[in-house]
Formats: C-alpha cells, sequence, structure tokens
C-alpha cells in the first residue's frame, strides 16, 4: 500500500477521503480556492491561528482566491469585515456572499425582514416594515439567538404567510454563547410550517458558479468549508473538489462519519 492509500481513510457510503495536515500538501493541484469564512478564516470575532499563513501563502503563489460566505450581508461589509480583522485586501480576488446574491436578484420593494437586531443588511432602495401584512416578501437574513429561540420564532410566524427568501442556509452559527440556530433553520421552521421559502446561499448551486466566475473561470477549483452540510454538498453539487476543515461546526465531530464524503479533510486550516 502506498503513501497515499494510507492517507486516506474509509467513510460511510464507500467513499474515501484524504488526510492532510496543510493545504501545501496540495495546492499544486489546484488553479483556485473558494474559501469559507466564518468556521475557516474565523471564528466570528477573531481570524483563527494559522488562516492568515494559509492565505498569504495562497497570494505568493499567484492562486485566485474567493471568499464565499453564506452571511446574509452584502459582500462589502463581509470584506471589511475580513480587512478589520488582519487579511490584507490583496489576498483575495472577492467576496461572494448569500445576501449579496439575494440582493441582486431581488424584484420586491417593500419587505418583512427577519434579522439580527441593529445589523444593516445593505438593502438600499428597499422599503423595510414592521407589518408583514404590509410586504411582498419575508426576507430571512440573520437570527436573534440565543435571546429568540425557535419557539419563539414559531409564534412570529403564525401569523405570516408571505413567501420567504432566506439569505443564510446555515443552520448553526458560532457565537460567544457556543452553537446557536442560525437563519437557515429558522427558514425551516418556516417550510415545516407551511411556508414557501426561496433558498439563496451554499449548497445551492448558482453562488458557486458566481465565485468561480470572480476566480477567472479555472479549470480546477477547491472549495474549503467547515460545513459537510453547505461546504461539501455544495463543492460536490457544482462538480468541485472539497476539504472540509474539522473546525468551526465540525469542531469536535468524527471526520469519519461526515457526510457528504469530502475529497480530503484537516484538523485546522493550517499551511
Amino acid at each position: 500500500m502506498n503513501t497515499l492509500q494510507l492517507a486516506r481513510r474509509a467513510l460511510p457510503g464507500g467513499g474515501w477521503a484524504m488526510k492532510i495536515n496543510g493545504l501545501s500538501e496540495i495546492t499544486g493541484r489546484f488553479d483556485a480556492m473558494l474559501i469559507d469564512q466564518y468556521g475557516v478564516i474565523h471564528d466570528g470575532q477573531t481570524l483563527y491561528p494559522g488562516s492568515l499563513h494559509v492565505l498569504s501563502n495562497l497570494a505568493r503563489l499567484k492562486l485566485p482566491v474567493v471568499i464565499m460566505t453564506n452571511s446574509g450581508k452584502r459582500a462589502k461589509a463581509n470584506c471589511e469585515r475580513i480587512i478589520r480583522m488582519g487579511v490584507p485586501r490583496a489576498h483575495f480576488v472577492d467576496v461572494i456572499s448569500s445576501g449579496e446574491a439575494l440582493y441582486r436578484s431581488l424584484a420586491a420593494k417593500k419587505v418583512f425582514l427577519v434579522g439580527r437586531d441593529g445589523e444593516d443588511y445593505g438593502l438600499d432602495g428597499v422599503t423595510i416594515t414592521d407589518d408583514a401584512r404590509r410586504a411582498d416578501v419575508m426576507l430571512i437574513l440573520g437570527s436573534n439567538a440565543p435571546q429568540y429561540t425557535l419557539a419563539d420564532y414559531r409564534k412570529l410566524f403564525k401569523s405570516i404567510t408571505l413567501p420567504a427568501i432566506c439569505g443564510n442556509p446555515d443552520k448553526q452559527m458560532l457565537t460567544p454563547q457556543g452553537m446557536q440556530p442560525a437563519p437557515g433553520a429558522i427558514a425551516a421552521l418556516y417550510e415545516e410550517m407551511g411556508g414557501k421559502v426561496t433558498w439563496i446561499g451554499k449548497p445551492y448551486a448558482a453562488i458557486y458558479q458566481s465565485a468561480c466566475e470572480l476566480a477567472g473561470n479555472p479549470g480546477r477549483v477547491l472549495c474549503i468549508g467547515d460545513s459537510a452540510e453547505h461546504d461539501v454538498a455544495g463543492g460536490r453539487g457544482a462538480s468541485l473538489s472539497t476539504l472540509l476543515v474539522m473546525q468551526g461546526v465540525s469542531a469536535g465531530l468524527d471526520a469519519g462519519m461526515v457526510k457528504p464524503t469530502p475529497d480530503y479533510w484537516m484538523e485546522s486550516f493550517q499551511w
């Protein structure tokens, strides 16, 4: 058995994932990287140890990096946040967010917003109303958890019949209080209650097409994320290679049990 075979690990369903210790082991196989923001580059507050070193080396190698995120905020706000955390703007081509994709496709002019109190989602030219009866659509972009529980959202939704658009399909989010229900969980609740929901972001195909266009439509692309449900499933659905980092929402999980199976996995985002 050769070294590559020894490095691989059988996963449920007959798949295989290659364990790597650092991204430098496989960078030569790819022409561009689509890298998740929360859970890979930072934890929502600070950069993970090693992430800046990884991005610096990718920039040195002139490998295009597009940062992908299921944030309900627009791309500019996410770009500015990453820069404030200490990532030089030259280290990535651009940011594509589910919130940006939603905004660009939004036809409605009057919306009922479900988001985090006090957050600015950059809905320029759109009227936000507190009365769902006067809105054309409900946008689910953020979560007030842990202050609001899913039971609180259930009470809110009992009187709403609007079509909804979820601009952040993530089911869980990192907070100082630990994992909490993210907008995807809130939208799934509304759907469970009979509401109609349109989903925008990972793992749905359109955002991967946009990310690849930003990267220059390269031939060999690696998607890096911390969620098998969103990052691995989305990358595979777009026929791209995938790398799962066992931090963020995957922290503490057994890499041999995650589904769907990534092409590669690593303990933390390291060079």
